[in-house]
């Protein structure tokens, strides 16, 4: 590593995210490949090259702690863990914490960890407290929770000089998404199906509370209550392979509420067929209402998030840190 480098990036997690993120950083202008894991047996062991495409003889290990014993005596100060294993912060948290132990940054896309003293706040502490320890910063990010329905609501906020409520409606077809998309909205099953996945937390999109809770701080409301409602979307007509009457996806509301008022509402369809866009409005002064027609592309817009977030964590003070306490605006440099 020398002055030139931005960062040295060890890629935890290939699966679907996981591998195009691999493919973005690849060949980046001043980012190092330290390694790369994922524990399954038709990834392990194999060059990086082979999954992602590219020239890349770097092996995959079977497992983090493999690839950071392997990297431990080069630790440097821009070395950066990108994790993309999973959504639920009790099950990702050793992951990061292995992380920072060995010295890394980390840059996840655990939807709960984007706000984590939210619903976790004892485990929250814990990392911040050993983030702090060993000097490195942890951010979780995305496309949502990360930008669309807070970060860039927020950055559209800062135009007014008050704000009195804010809403963001996103609308998202999953046909046009990853497989594990599809899965995690219940598109093709029964309303008890549906209901059943909901309450077993295995369908729902993870993070919309978080996001609602980073726009109250952001803009500077108080959070005396926020709530959270998953509906499904049902086939008024066969569409995509979806039988009537059967869940083409869901509707799902968080809202944050003070002084008897909602002063955050985020409503998210993710449902196959639907046609997609992303609003911001804000009632304020000056109100505002951004339409980004269309949507943003969810699987690439994580990528990009993710990527794009290296150079800052990297400079970030250590500890756990938000969208809301970090700048990320601007690219990671391309050849």
């Amino acid at each position: 590593m020398d002055d030139r480098t931005i960062a040295r990036v060890a890629l935890v997690g290939l699966g679907p995210i996981g591998v195009e993120v691999a493919r973005a950083v690849l060949g980046r202008t001043g980012v190092e490949i330290l390694g790369a894991a994922d524990p399954a047996p038709d990834k392990a062991g194999r060059p990086l090259g082979d999954l992602v495409g590219g020239a890349s003889a770097v092996p995959v290990a079977p497992s983090a702690s493999a690839l950071y014993s392997r990297t431990a005596a080069a630790r440097g100060k821009r070395d950066v863990v990108l994790l993309c294993t999973g959504s639920r912060l009790e099950s990702v948290a050793p992951q990061i914490e292995e992380a920072v132990e060995a010295g890394f940054h980390v840059v996840s896309t655990c939807e709960e960890l984007s706000y984590p003293g939210l619903h976790h706040a004892d485990l929250a502490r814990r990392i911040d407290e050993k983030a702090k320890h060993h000097g490195v910063a942890v951010l979780g990010t995305g496309v949502n929770p990360g930008l669309v329905m807070d970060r860039l609501a927020l950055s559209a906020a800062s135009a007014c000089v008050t704000v009195e409520r804010v809403k963001v409606t996103r609308v998202v077809d999953a046909a046009k998404r990853r497989g594990p998309l599809r899965a995690k909205v219940g598109a093709g099953l029964s309303t008890e199906e549906f209901a059943s996945g909901v309450a077993a937390r295995k369908l729902g999109h993870v993070g919309l509370t978080e996001s609602a809770a980073m726009i109250a701080a952001g803009v500077g409301f108080p959070i005396e209550e926020i709530s959270e409602t998953i509906e499904p979307v049902l086939a008024a007509k066969e569409t995509d392979g979806v039988a009537p009457g059967r869940v083409l996806g869901l509707h799902q509301i968080a809202r944050v509420r003070a002084a008897g008022a909602t002063k955050v509402e985020l409503d998210l369809t993710m449902a196959v067929g639907e046609s997609g866009f992303d609003r911001i409005e804000i009632q304020g002064d000056p109100p505002v209402n951004l339409t980004v027609e269309g949507g943003f592309h969810g699987d690439r817009a994580t990528v990009g998030c993710v990527v794009n977030a290296i150079p800052f964590i990297v400079q970030a003070p250590p500890g756990v840190q938000t969208v809301v306490t970090l700048p990320l605006f601007g690219l990671l440099p391309q050849q």
